[in-house]
Order: C-alpha cells, then structure tokens, then sequence
C-alpha cells in the first residue's frame, strides 16, 4: 500500500527541469545580511532543488525569500523576482535543499512560468 502511495505521488509531482543559475536564500524579505548564494539545480512549477556555494543550515518547514535573476534566462522585466519558499529537506553533507514555492502574485507564477519555458527550451 505504501508503495502505491509513492508512485502515486510522484506520478502528481510536476515535471522538473535542470538549470544552473545563481539565486540568493534569506530568512527575511528586506534584511542585507545572512544572504546565502547557491545553484538552482532544477525546478518546477511547484518546487526546487538548490545547492549551497557555502555552509548553510535549515530544517524542514522553515520558510525563506529565494531571488531569481531574470537575466540568466533572457527575460525583460525586473532584474529578478522575490520568492516565499518552504523547505521539504535539507542534506547537509552536501549542502542541498529541496521545496516548495509559496506562489502569492500573479507576476511571480508568470515570471516563473516563462523560467521554466526558457529552461525547457534549452534542453531541446
């Protein structure tokens, strides 16, 4: 049964596509200091996989404000958007995090949209 649980799950889970951009993890929206740097290593619609440039610690559940560039993917608008993100796991030997997106505006989901078709398109 739990297996069938599993799969069922990850046959729900949106489909996730590599990148390698830079982006910035911050415990709070507007606070300079503690920005952490790391390497979006995939991503979806819903969630994400990063991995630390430096030491970096979280739990899971805890909640962040991750920027993405928009220049990496050759999108014209604002120079990046501000993210709310939740954490799912966190690996600390090797300094990786997986979560969710707290998609509130619609900017954010169109602009996030439009990553994922540059990424996609890279691939091709």
């Amino acid at each position: 049964m739990a297996e069938q649980q599993g799969s069922q799950q990850s046959n729900n889970r949106p489909e996730r596509y590599i990148s390698h951009a830079l982006v910035e993890v911050r415990r709070y929206r507007w606070w300079p200091l503690g920005v952490q740097s790391a390497v979006l290593l995939d991503l979806s619609t819903h969630g994400f996989k990063i991995e630390f440039t430096g030491k970096f610690h979280c739990k899971a559940d805890e909640s962040f404000w991750m920027t993405i560039p928009l220049s990496p993917f050759e999108i014209s608008g604002p120079s990046d958007i501000l993210l709310r993100i939740t954490v799912k796991w966190f690996d600390d030997s090797k300094m990786r995090m997986g979560g969710v997106f707290e998609l509130a505006e619609p900017q954010q989901v169109a602009f996030l949209g439009q990553i994922i078709e540059k990424v996609k398109a890279q691939v091709l």
